[in-house]
């Protein structure tokens, strides 16, 4: 077996059932539900994340639900966000507060961000979020997230590249991974699974030590990677350059 042919039967195994599908619609629907109960029809609600993005893998998966209030809507991105928090908790939601999100989690080991912001314009096009960690804001647009992802050539490595985080257990945020595959693999074609995956292996230890990873919405928005971090995924991806079999590299 090939490595192109083994990594394509990983990603078949990590195709989600639809069991595990209905439990994120039937809790997107739930919690939109309690969202529109309190604020009506005037915010938009999307889905971002991997599952907006079409990179959903069955050994880890959670989604983010992102609502929108209107450009008009001149209350502070602080009371925004907070009136949302209070709007879960008072929907008997357990919510966990991150930087830029609400985190609801789940029994069946998965959980949903709630990403609040208010749209710039009325297209909805970008938006402005609170980062409630550090009291202050972010100027982003999930759909260009969505748009950069679904539209390069890099979907499934990215997928796989999960799977390798997974597998050596590395703390490395999605939105990098993604950032990063797209990076190694920009202006080539991907034919051949095992060749790109090597290829985005090569990149993380010749360039991760120093590479700025830039939100494609917001060149102000630079991706912080502690130096850390960037030396244990250096280091790792040595050691899967150098290991034999691809069942140690990804799964």
């Amino acid at each position: 077996m090939t490595p192109h042919e083994y990594l394509v039967n990983v990603l078949n195994s990590q195709k989600m059932l639809q069991e595990d599908m209905n439990k994120l619609q039937n809790a997107r629907v739930g919690i939109e539900t309690q969202l529109r109960i309190v604020y009506g029809s005037t915010p938009r609600i999307y889905y971002g994340g991997s599952y907006g993005k079409k990179t959903l893998i069955r050994a880890s998966f959670d989604l983010d639900i992102v609502i929108y209030f209107p450009s008009t809507d001149y209350r502070s991105l602080s009371t925004i966000y907070n009136s949302v928090h209070q709007t879960l908790r008072e929907a008997n939601y357990f919510v966990n507060p991150k930087n830029v999100a609400l985190r609801l989690p789940y029994q069946d080991g998965f959980h949903i961000d709630v990403v609040p912001g208010r749209a710039q314009d009325e297209i909805f096009y970008y938006a402005t979020l609170y980062k409630n960690e550090e009291g202050s804001t972010r100027q982003t647009s999930i759909k260009i997230h969505i748009d950069n992802v679904r539209q390069s050539n890099a979907r499934e490595i990215i997928k796989l590249m999960k799977l390798w985080r997974l597998r050596h257990t590395l703390d490395w945020m999605s939105f990098a991974i993604e950032l990063t595959v797209i990076r190694a693999l920009a202006g080539q074609a991907v034919y051949d699974y095992g060749d790109a995956m090597t290829k985005v292996l090569q990149f993380i230890y010749n360039n991760i030590l120093t590479v700025r990873l830039v939100d494609p919405a917001n060149s102000n928005n630079i991706l912080e990677m502690p130096l850390y971090l960037r030396m244990i995924l250096q280091n790792q991806a040595h050691i899967s350059l150098n290991s034999t079999y691809w069942k140690d590299i990804v799964w």
